[in-house]
């Protein structure tokens, strides 16, 4: 991995540490030398954020379809964008959602 590479994820993992810290989760941190020792990159239990940044993610569009669709059913309590996903193959399901309502859902709990 290029200097350049680990400086984007670095500064991508700083980024996701504010925007927790900003929803009131202070303790969000990154972990220093986990790509040496291949851990995650921001512990917040119950989670264990492995945090990636890219110029461009394929299921972007899935999420922007969802976005587009819930505001067909605000008025039946559909109010948070999701996209259900699972690999050919595989048998666990993935759950796509916007950071913020992520936010909104952790904090509910």
């Amino acid at each position: 991995m290029s200097a350049s590479q680990r400086a984007k994820g670095a500064a991508g993992e700083r980024e996701f540490c504010d925007l927790l810290k900003a929803h009131g989760f202070d303790q969000a941190k990154r972990l220093l030398g986990q790509a040496r020792d291949g851990g995650g990159d921001v512990p917040l239990p119950p989670m264990l954020y492995e945090v990636k940044r890219y110029h461009a993610i394929a299921v972007r569009k899935w999420l922007d379809q969802a976005e587009t669709s819930v505001l067909q059913y605000k008025g039946d309590g559909c109010e948070i964008p999701a996209v259900a996903m699972r690999e050919d193959g595989r048998k666990d399901w993935m759950v796509l959602l916007r950071a913020e309502d992520f936010l909104k859902l952790l904090k509910l709990s």
